[in-house]
């Protein structure tokens, strides 16, 4: 156990994490090459190589539909990985046979936050402007210019919701793991399958982070089946019969809060405090992402719930957030992207200043 005395308190952390959680490094499983483009035969071979790691069991009969897409992603990548004006890359990875209009329709996402253009504070939703200790706290400019909770304990390794549109629940369950480690000292892995079986907020097609919190404060969540029995039965990427049991082992939270159209000032005051769970627009270029820090271009359409975990600054001066997805590990830098900051948007990067959200836990 390590100590790190910060903000008027002392958080409790494990030590222990495994390097490549912390490792900023770009899976690139399959990486695309010149040579690789060259003929119909070396696209097909890449293309083989392509479906031996993410997608082995294709039909045939979608095959020559699938490779000609495949191309044309392949190509666009190899050609956007020769500019030498963006900070990032892109690469193959398990969307790459998709068409913009597939990965669109939200099987791979799964956002559906019931008002996202006007936000009633009379919903319990609270506006970052009231947290005082917040607005102090980044006037005093108390917080440090990097920061990382992996490094400290606060953050499990990287999930996979797979052909599912239940982002809204690991968001959701990313930002309570969090919190639950920095108040007990003690990092559990809890159960996104429990929350699409019993919350009531969503399913694969789709559902609201925030209402999901209300299932965090009661009855809980389970552990997930990484953790030590009892636990609940493992993700299937398919809502079932909730077979929650209140009496076993459950993490709980004291409440929740929507910073609703926030600045990015407030929003690293949280981070520092938190993981915290954002709404984003994740459109077909941010899907291709491999490494470095993206810049988009993306919008303000949010479809995608993700976790911020930490923020930072590139050697050459760009300035990011560390940003925890919910598609595997072999998607960005081991299951993460680095999003820009600092950008003109009021609305943040793709959006991710309009509806950040966090949950409170006291003991």
């Amino acid at each position: 156990m390590v100590k790190v005395q910060r903000m008027g308190g002392v958080v409790l952390a494990a030590a222990v994490l495994l390097v490549a959680m912390v490792a900023m490094v770009a899976a690139e499983l399959v990486p695309v090459m010149d040579k690789d483009l060259e003929s119909e035969a070396s696209m097909m071979n890449l293309y083989q190589r392509w479906r031996s790691v993410y997608n082995g069991s294709l039909d045939h009969v979608e095959k020559p539909s699938r490779f000609d897409t495949f191309k044309e992603n392949a190509r666009h990548i190899n050609e956007f990985n020769k500019r030498e004006d963006e900070p990032y890359k892109l690469g193959l990875n398990q969307f790459s046979d998709l068409t913009d209009e597939e990965f669109d329709s939200g099987m791979y996402t799964g956002a559906l936050l019931e008002d996202t253009g006007n936000v009633s504070l009379s919903s319990g939703m609270i506006d970052d402007d009231d947290d005082d200790e917040l607005l102090a706290s980044a006037a005093n400019k108390k917080v440090p210019c990097k920061w990382d909770w992996r490094r400290h304990g606060a953050v499990t390794p990287v999930k996979n919701q797979k052909k599912c549109g239940s982002c809204w629940a690991f968001g959701m369950v990313g930002a309570v793991e969090g919190i639950n480690a920095i108040k007990t000292g003690k990092l559990k892995s809890l159960s996104e399958q429990e929350v699409l079986d019993c919350s009531g907020a969503g399913t694969c097609k789709g559902g609201d982070p925030y209402k999901a919190f209300d299932h965090a404060k009661r009855p809980g969540l389970a552990l997930d089946h990484q953790g030590h029995p009892p636990y609940y039965p493992a993700y299937v990427a398919e809502k079932k019969k909730c077979r929650f049991n209140p009496r076993k082992h459950v993490v709980k939270i004291d409440g929740k809060r929507m910073m609703r159209d926030t600045t990015e000032a407030k929003l690293k005051c949280r981070v520092y405090k938190q993981p915290v769970a954002i709404l984003i627009e994740a459109n077909h270029a941010f899907s291709r992402y491999s490494k470095g820090v993206f810049t988009g271009p993306c919008g303000t359409r949010l479809n995608h719930v993700v976790v911020v975990v930490g923020y930072g600054t590139t050697t050459n001066g760009i300035d990011y957030w560390i940003v925890k997805n919910s598609w595997g590990k072999g998607w960005g830098e081991n299951g993460y992207i680095r999003m820009k900051r600092n950008v003109r948007s009021k609305a943040g990067l793709c959006g991710m200043y309009m509806r950040p959200m966090y949950p409170i836990k006291n003991k």
